[in-house]
């Protein structure tokens, strides 16, 4: 408390300071010397809070529910701020087509299943003995082409028959002998079974037609587009009878167990905060301030600034933050303590990479080398060359010489 007083005052002070220069910037009676607004300074301790950043409330996870499938919307079984669990049905596309498809192929592998099974089965023995059968029905018909070949070839010895005869009986003996050697080798391929290659064939096969029945099936199950995570419903965005687009979203899920507070910090202070640091988040519209993780720091600064993104975890199991509030990260000092002043960076001036600050003694300035320490907003540390009481120009101009003399306001 002592120390937001000295703060208060410490901004009433440069304020008036900041107006009355402003009501006496033309020369005044006292001569050519130069108005310089002057304030005291007093100690500050730098071992507290070296960082406050401001930074946006978010849902520590957050999705949108999406289709992958285009289809007209059946049913939406949930409204804006519905509580879901992981799982649940959210919406139901309508799925007639879809089913038609996984019957079809569960269909084809089972007809290329029984195809399987009797190629796997070898040939069955009434097939056998109808083979056996053929053969010996072949043969006997060679046998008879036989004997009338004979019987032929005794007329065409006595002239009884032409040539043309004779061949024509020679033709039919020849038929019935291929007719012997085709019958023989369905019969020999009949006791062999199949081969190994016929058997893969239908196997690849039937794998090919599993693979399109479990297509078939997942293609049926995202009709039922399922919660990818436990939360509430903040979003929704589609009604029954409206068609879904793959990669739309439909809702938006956020779980709001826990939050995340993005902010920034300066990059001379990004290296005193590390993963898993604790810190001080203050929610101003709540009045309260929790304690809060940090879970990530950015190895990269904003696009736009110096400054390096940090994300803090808070716990909110009893729901009163919500995404958008403001919060206030308190970060607190990992270096090594340092008691200093506490200065108006504007008080501070740099020349050949030494610091300096004009001191008022009487009317009179001295210019003082100073050390300084971190820098944070508006303020510095300055660790050496300042005292208690000390009066130092607030903002030194290059008219300032070292002796020179000066009116004070």
């Amino acid at each position: 408390m002592q120390k937001a007083r000295q703060w208060k005052t410490l901004g009433t002070v440069l304020a008036a300071v900041s107006l009355f220069a402003a009501g006496c910037s033309q020369p005044s009676a006292a001569g050519p010397s130069e108005n310089i607004p002057v304030v005291k300074v007093w100690k500050a301790d730098m071992t507290g809070a070296s960082s406050i950043s401001n930074g946006k409330i978010t849902a520590a996870d957050q999705v949108q529910v999406v289709s992958k499938l285009a289809g007209k919307v059946a049913q939406v079984n949930v409204k804006e701020g519905s509580v879901v669990h992981k799982g649940d049905i959210l919406i139901a596309l309508d799925a007639s087509d879809y089913l038609e498809q996984t019957k079809q192929a569960q269909a084809a592998i089972a007809s290329a299943q029984a195809r399987l099974r009797d190629t796997q089965a070898g040939t069955r023995t009434q097939e056998l003995q109808r083979l056996a059968s053929n053969v010996e029905q072949a043969k006997a018909t060679l046998q008879v082409a036989e004997n009338t070949q004979n019987r032929m070839k005794a007329l065409f010895d006595s002239g009884a028959i032409s040539q043309a005869e004779f061949e024509k009986s020679g033709l039919e003996l020849e038929k019935a002998r291929t007719a012997v050697q085709q019958a023989e080798a369905a019969y020999d391929l009949g006791k062999a079974g199949p081969t190994s290659d016929t058997v893969a064939a239908l196997q690849a096969e039937v794998s090919r037609l599993q693979s399109s029945l479990e297509m078939a099936k997942n293609t049926y199950q995202n009709t039922q587009i399922q919660a990818p995570i436990s939360g509430v419903v903040a979003r929704k965005s589609i009604e029954p009878g409206e068609m879904a687009q793959p990669g739309a979203p439909l809702l938006v899920l956020v779980n709001m167990d826990q939050v995340k507070v993005e902010a920034s910090i300066p990059a001379e202070q990004i290296n005193q905060v590390k993963v898993g640091d604790q810190v001080d988040v203050n929610v101003s519209s709540l009045g309260k301030v929790l304690k809060g993780t940090v879970d990530f720091v950015s190895p990269i600064s904003d696009v736009n600034s110096s400054s390096f993104p940090i994300k803090v975890v808070v716990d909110n199991k009893d729901g009163e933050l919500r995404a958008g509030m403001l919060a206030e990260v308190t970060l607190p000092n990992q270096s090594e303590a340092v008691t200093g002043w506490k200065v108006p960076a504007a008080a501070i001036v740099t020349k050949d990479n030494k610091h300096y600050v004009f001191k008022v003694d009487q009317d009179v300035v001295h210019q003082v080398e100073v050390s300084i320490g971190e820098t944070s907003g508006e303020w510095t540390a300055v660790t050496q060359g300042v005292s208690q009481n000390d009066r130092l120009v607030l903002t030194p101009t290059d008219s300032l010489t070292e002796g020179g003399k000066v009116i004070v306001n």
